[in-house]
C-alpha cells in the first residue's frame, strides 16, 4: 500500500458532485450542526471550523455550547454504515422538530439514510464490513473521503458565492 493507492480509492468511490441545492441549503440555513463517532467525527470537526471561517453559525452535537436544535436548522451526520444508535436518535430527533438531516455515508441502505432528506455517498465501507473496495483497515477510507468531501464542499461554496479565502482568513483563531 502506498500513497498512489490511497488516493486511487479515494477517487474512485466517490460522489465528487457537489450540488447546488446543498451549497443552497447550506447558504440559507442560520444554525448547521454536525456530529459523528470515532474517527469520522473527527473528520467532521474539520468541516464544521470551515464553515464557521465562512461565517455560518456551527455547532458540533455533544459540545457545552452546544443548543437545542430547531425548525429550519441543519443536522449533517458523518456515518460510514448509518447505523450508529446515537447518530440515528439524534436523526430522529431533528426530524420531529422539523430540521434538516444531510447524512454522508457510504451506503443507501441504512436507517439514518431513511430519516435524511439529503445524501452524499462518500468513498469507504463500514467499520465491520468485509469489503475488497478498500485495503485500508476499517472505516479509514470513509474517514479521509470525509475529510476531502469537506474541504471540496468549502471550495465549491466559496466559488459560488464568490467568497475570496480573505474573509475566512478574517475568522481565522487568533487564540492559538
Amino acid at each position: 500500500m502506498n500513497w498512489a493507492s490511497i488516493l486511487h480509492e479515494i477517487s474512485n468511490n466517490s460522489d465528487r458532485q457537489i450540488s447546488n441545492k446543498l451549497l443552497e441549503l447550506t447558504h440559507s440555513t442560520n444554525r448547521i450542526f454536525l456530529t459523528g463517532s470515532g474517527r469520522s467525527g473527527l473528520a467532521l470537526k474539520g468541516f464544521a471550523m470551515r464553515l464557521s471561517q465562512l461565517g455560518k453559525c456551527v455547532f458540533f452535537v455533544g459540545e457545552t455550547n452546544t443548543p437545542a436544535i430547531e425548525p429550519e436548522d441543519l443536522l449533517i451526520i458523518a456515518s460510514s454504515s448509518g447505523e450508529t444508535s446515537q447518530l440515528i436518535n439524534y436523526a430522529d430527533i431533528a426530524k420531529n422538530i422539523g430540521a434538516n438531516v444531510w447524512l454522508w455515508s457510504t451506503n443507501t441502505n441504512n436507517t439514518i439514510y431513511e430519516k435524511s432528506n439529503h445524501v452524499t455517498l462518500l468513498s469507504g465501507k463500514s467499520k465491520f464490513a468485509n469489503s475488497d473496495l478498500t485495503q485500508q483497515p476499517m472505516g479509514s477510507l470513509f474517514e479521509q473521503s470525509v475529510w476531502i468531501y469537506g474541504d471540496l464542499f468549502v471550495i465549491n461554496y466559496m466559488n459560488y458565492y464568490n467568497i475570496p479565502e480573505s474573509e475566512l482568513k478574517q475568522r481565522h483563531a487568533n487564540l492559538e
